[in-house]
């Protein structure tokens, strides 16, 4: 048991399932996705949670992580920060770097958009929900990131009806319909991710780009120095060790 809870992916599913029993609290006006994959122009896309609602559709990406969350919506990559082992003189802490998450979940936003172009153009909140064990140090004006315990009130903030009870119905079909349970396709689509996270870390290990392919260029910023591509401004690609 310990092994298999110690697996990343087997950690986020359990973060997965908390947020859905906390999503079940919500009265029957709310009609949740979870676990929905959908096709894209790049192949396919996995969301967490899509809540369908009279004021809006949430799309929601959970992160089951805990210790000090710190990032900056602009940033390609966030950090997080857990105390390690007590030293002689302090304790130090084990930084782990991931991707910007609000730039996952506005692809995820794309993706429901363009699925549901041919039914209407609603509002779409995209949420990130990190674990209530997450101290959260980011910089977010535009976008809505928080824990879990936050997630239901603020889906409750919204309340302007902008969608109609049949439009509903709609979405939830269209989305179900498309929504691809194949074991296969599922696969599929955690190798695709595993491709592009590999191309991801040989292109920063090798001081390429990728993005676009650049060189990465360090240089000097007002925190310190960090990675950024040759082809700036046209590639605004950062990264720092």
């Amino acid at each position: 048991w310990r092994v298999w809870l110690s697996k990343p992916e087997n950690i986020g599913k359990m973060g997965e399932r908390r947020v859905a029993r906390k999503l079940n609290w919500l009265s029957n006006e709310y009609i949740t996705l979870n676990d929905v994959l959908l096709p894209t122009r790049y192949g396919t896309t996995q969301i967490d949670h899509i809540v369908v609602s009279p004021y809006a559709i949430f799309v929601i990406e959970t992160k089951n992580y805990k210790g000090w969350i710190f990032g900056h919506q602009d940033s390609e990559e966030w950090k997080q920060s857990l105390h390690g082992k007590k030293s002689i003189w302090n304790w130090y802490s084990k930084q782990y770097k991931f991707r910007n998450p609000i730039r996952q979940n506005l692809a995820h936003s794309i993706a429901v958009r363009d699925i549901l172009k041919d039914v209407g153009n609603f509002t779409i909140i995209p949420i990130i929900a990190f674990s209530d064990k997450a101290k959260l140090n980011v910089t977010t004006p535009n976008h809505t990131v928080i824990n879990w315990s936050n997630l239901c009130p603020v889906i409750k903030s919204y309340v302007t009806s902008s969608i109609s009870p049949g439009d509903i119905q709609q979405i939830i079909t269209k989305l179900s319909t498309t929504n691809n349970y194949s074991v296969g396709v599922r696969k599929q689509h955690i190798r695709q991710v595993q491709s592009i996270q590999q191309h991801w870390n040989w292109s920063i290990a090798n001081k390429q780009c990728p993005k676009c392919g650049g060189n990465l260029i360090e240089r000097r910023g007002k925190y310190g120095n960090f990675w950024g591509c040759s082809n700036y401004p046209n590639c605004r690609f950062t990264h720092k060790d």
